[in-house]
């Protein structure tokens, strides 16, 4: 068993996603840090430290549903940086930015294996601008699809599908992905 440790450990924490997080010391909130923020947090060395990434909202103000929970991470040591980023226990993560060129408005699935998670509601393009939307993070398996269903809301019916082959370009330590739904 290793011993306790005493004192303080002094670190940066970095907010690499495109959510903002909160970090918890022992359970209770103790910083919020915004989409590329970063912040020094001084803390007893045997402090508990989680974090927890912002759900997105919908069209209608309902948030979004995603894979990252809560993450237990370890107080790094004295001068050292925890960077949060969208590789997590050794699995990549994307959010998704959806633009809809189409009339139709549609609902957003991310399929994995045998689950799907209906992500988000994209709204129709208007005469000036397209629709638009963000997911939550998700876990990119080599079998994850993103599919857009024409025919409801509640990710059911008839769809088109982005691929494995185009969720590729993630943005380095954010994960963001790009999409657009063409007519």
């Amino acid at each position: 068993m290793l011993p306790i440790q005493t004192g303080t450990v002094s670190f940066q924490a970095a907010n690499d996603l495109i959510a903002p997080v909160t970090i918890k010391a022992d359970g209770s909130p103790y910083l919020i840090l915004s989409s590329g923020g970063s912040a020094p947090l001084t803390l007893p060395a045997n402090t508990r430290l989680t974090w927890t990434s912002a759900k997105p909202a919908d069209a209608h103000g309902e948030l979004i549903p995603d894979e990252i929970g809560e993450q237990i991470v370890a107080a790094v040591r004295n001068g050292g940086t925890l960077e949060i980023t969208n590789v997590i226990g050794g699995y990549t993560y994307f959010t998704a930015r959806i633009f809809n060129f189409t009339s139709a408005r549609v609902s957003i699935g991310v399929f994995q294996e045998s689950t799907l998670w209906c992500a988000a509601l994209l709204p129709a393009a208007s005469a000036d601008f397209p629709g638009f939307t963000l997911t939550g993070y998700y876990r990119l398996l080599p079998t994850t699809e993103v599919r857009a269903y024409t025919a409801s809301a509640d990710c059911t019916g008839a769809y088109v599908t982005w691929p494995p082959s185009q969720l590729t370009d993630l943005e380095a330590k954010s994960g963001r992905l790009t999409l657009s739904l063409e007519p």
